[in-house]
């Protein structure tokens, strides 16, 4: 019995493999039968498939003739240089820093910005002031945005350069080409959320202030890298959250008690000399040249201060002013102007308000609901910057000398605006950018203008 089925088993298993052979012998036939049709059907012929190929030759020559008749149709209606193809940054690192001389330099404008990976655009004219020509570009730091709020902004005075810092307690330096904004470097603080930061000694340090009664110094040519400075004992100061450059490489003016203001110099970062004035200390703005101060108190008063003798020349009040907030002076020392915490922000001649205690303002610019938080002219003096952080897109900009306000800046849907936290020109005000307070800069190509 175990025989017979041991034998019957076998027979079944011969059956079943003879079954899957003969399966797949057809399914291979049926394949190849199929594989036939197709070549047919596409090449025309089944068996000399290499002769039925089309001759290169002749496909050459119709792709050429494709080529000529398609040439005519397709030009361009304008040439915008800003959508040229730009090359790449090299590779930088926390040394990319070098010194530049403007004097021994025989480089021309437009070396710089080629050197720079910038376009440079046709002659500028005169901005008009009807309409202002720009466009939104990559944002400054896409490639790492600030987890936190936006502080400050500025960009460097000789490299085309922007410097951002928040309460993530990171400053990060990016190189601005308008398409990718690639980030050179980043300086992360512990427990120093960075409230101010600028560039000083012609771009080749930054000082960063915070909360705290010290500050840090972080020097871009030299191996020392970041340095802590001590805590600043015996002033009148609160914090080191707020200070001034001077332009002229000589001062840090930085924002005291009880009206007080404490110049530290540039180079030694020891304390110089302390002024006072009468009220809060609001704002404070340099000259062009550094040779004079300009300080804005609550209690709506201008003080002019002499920086070779350290006093105060000259003082005048705000016309209406309540509580004054911020203070900006044209780089061309015509104009002066004063924001308030009502938003009203009033433009005075400087040579007038030089020679009377109470100046008659030649406009009152009211476009601003909320307390003018900033206020920041271009290197041409053409243009006024005026922002709110108290209101989203409560940004405006102002066209001088006719003195009347942009009306199709900021575009009225942008959501992406947000409260702006700081804002700045870059050095031939070829971009501007502002910070918002969800960590992204915004940067806008404003096309008036030619050079970077």
């Amino acid at each position: 019995m175990l025989r017979r089925k041991h034998a019957v088993v076998t027979s079944s298993k011969r059956q079943t493999t003879v079954s899957t052979v003969t399966s797949q012998v057809l399914r291979e036939e049926r394949k190849d039968a199929r594989e036939a049709a197709l070549e047919e059907e596409i090449l025309g012929v089944g068996d000399n498939v290499i002769d039925a190929l089309p001759d290169l030759e002749v496909t050459k020559k119709k792709r050429k003739r494709k080529k000529k008749t398609e040439g005519p149709t397709e030009f361009k209606k304008w040439h915008d240089s800003d959508d040229e193809q730009l090359p790449e940054y090299e590779a930088i690192n926390p040394s990319w820093a070098e010194r530049f001389d403007e004097k021994k330099s025989d480089d021309s404008d437009e070396e710089i910005l080629r050197a720079h990976s910038h376009a440079t655009l046709s002659a500028s004219v005169s901005l008009p002031s009807t309409e202002l020509a720009f466009k939104r570009v990559t944002d400054a730091n896409k490639e790492e945005m600030s987890q936190d709020c936006l502080k400050c902004i500025e960009f460097h005075p000789k490299a085309t350069v922007l410097m951002t810092g928040g309460n993530d307690q990171t400053v990060r330096l990016f190189a601005i080409d308008g398409k990718q904004n690639r980030k050179i470097h980043s300086i992360f603080l512990d427990r120093c959320p960075v409230y101010c930061s600028r560039f000083s000694r012609g771009g080749s340090e930054i000082i960063i202030g915070s909360k705290h009664k010290s500050f840090y110094i972080y020097d871009m040519e030299g191996s020392s890298g970041i340095t802590f400075r001590p805590k600043l004992k015996g002033l009148e100061i609160k914090d080191t959250s707020r200070f001034v450059i001077s332009p002229d490489g000589r001062f840090i003016a930085f924002f005291g008690e009880h009206g007080y203001i404490h110049l530290f110099s540039q180079t030694s970062k020891e304390l110089i000399d302390s002024v006072k004035m009468n009220g809060l200390v609001a704002a404070i703005c340099f000259s062009k040249d550094g040779n004079f101060m300009y300080s804005f108190g609550s209690d709506g008063e201008v003080y002019v201060w002499d920086m070779t003798a350290r006093d105060c020349i000259h003082r005048f009040s705000d016309n209406g002013c309540i509580n004054g907030v911020s203070l900006t002076v044209s780089p061309d020392n015509n104009y002066v102007v004063c924001g308030s915490s009502s938003g009203i922000v009033s433009v005075y001649d400087h040579d007038t308000a030089m020679q009377t205690r109470r100046p008659e303002p030649l406009r009152l610019i009211k476009n601003l609901t909320t307390c003018c938080n900033g206020a920041l002219f271009n290197s041409q003096s053409e243009l006024l910057a005026l922002r709110s952080k108290d209101l989203e897109r409560a940004v405006k900009l102002v066209h001088f000398p006719s003195l009347s306000v942009l009306p199709n800046f900021p575009e009225q849907f942008d959501p992406c605006i947000s409260s702006v936290m700081c804002m700045d020109f870059s050095p031939s005000s070829g971009y501007l950018a502002l910070g918002n307070n969800k960590g992204r800069c915004l940067l806008f190509r404003l096309q008036h203008y030619t050079k970077y």
